[in-house]
This record gives structure tokens, C-alpha cells and sequence, in this order.
């Protein structure tokens, strides 16, 4: 009889210890994905946010230059490429925005994009270089001002650290 209850509490043990062991195993697996996740995202917005900073500068330099070229020679050659160019480089930023909302649910950040979007398109609109100068500087502080709340965030989400890193973007 002491050999039999020896035995049913071995087996007993035995199947705790398995029964804990999977338990631990399947919370190990569970965080492992959920780290895997988290720094896929991580990566993601990193080459997100890089890609639409990219887009906008580009976008920034081609209004500028559309004005200038529009004040030379209205509809000349000149102008007409400068705006082709000014449209298909609208459209990358527009494209990097949306990818931009797509990896971020965070309202602010996507206001601050879409603001930094906007100011670039009205560098065209200025009447004079006076305008000019402070529609494109008023660009490019959009700009830096979506980049430091990007750089916030990825820091903040991507390594727990409430570190400030600052942008400044040259014009």
C-alpha cells in the first residue's frame, strides 16, 4: 500500500510539474509574440515616419521651386515641369501620409502630419518672396513639429524611454 501511494503521488508530482511547465511555456511564447509585434511595429514607423519626412522635403523643395519657375516664365516649359514634378511629388507625400496613418493611431501625430502636408502646398500660393520666405519657413517648422512628436513617440513606444530627441530639419 506505501509503494501504491508513493507511486500516485510521483505521478501526482509529475503531472503538476508538466501541467505548470506548459503553463509557463505557453505565457513565454505569448510575450515572445507579443515582443516580435511590437518591435515589427517599431520598425515599421522608424521607416514610415523616415518616408514621409523624405516625401515632404521633397515636396517642400518642388513648391519652391514652382513658384520660381512660375514667376520667370508663366506657363513656359519651365513651369510646366516644375508643377509636373510639384504634383507627382504631392502625390508620394500624400501616399507616405496614408501609409503614416496607417502604422499610428495617434490623432495628434496624424494632425501634425496632415499640417505639415498642408503648409507645403501653400508655399505655392504666396503672392510675393516676402510670403514666400515665411510660408516656407512656416513649412518647415511643421515639419520639424511632426518630427519631434514621431521621434517622441518611437522612443517612447519602441525602447520605454521618455528620452527627447530634437529635430532640426535644414531648409
Amino acid at each position: 500500500m506505501g509503494n501504491a501511494l508513493a507511486s500516485l503521488i510521483a505521478i501526482a508530482g509529475t503531472l503538476l510539474g508538466a501541467s505548470a511547465t506548459h503553463v509557463f511555456q505557453l505565457r513565454t511564447a505569448r510575450q515572445t509574440r507579443r515582443h516580435a509585434w511590437d518591435e515589427r511595429l517599431w520598425q515599421e514607423r522608424l521607416t514610415t515616419y523616415g518616408a514621409f519626412a523624405d516625401a515632404l522635403t521633397s515636396y517642400r523643395y518642388s513648391q519652391n521651386d514652382r513658384w520660381h519657375r512660375h514667376r520667370e516664365d508663366p506657363d513656359g516649359p519651365t513651369d510646366v515641369a516644375a508643377r509636373d514634378i510639384s504634383f507627382a511629388r504631392r502625390a508620394s507625400a500624400k501616399s507616405a501620409l496614408f501609409r503614416l496613418q496607417l502604422v499610428t493611431a495617434d490623432p495628434m501625430l496624424n494632425h501634425l502630419a496632415t499640417q505639415a502636408l498642408d503648409a507645403a502646398w501653400r508655399i505655392y500660393a504666396s503672392e510675393d518672396q516676402v510670403e514666400l520666405n515665411t510660408r516656407r519657413d512656416n513649412a518647415l517648422s511643421a515639419l520639424e513639429e511632426f518630427m519631434n512628436a514621431a521621434s517622441q513617440q518611437v522612443l517612447e513606444v519602441g525602447r520605454g524611454q521618455a528620452q527627447r530627441v530634437s529635430f532640426h530639419i535644414s531648409p
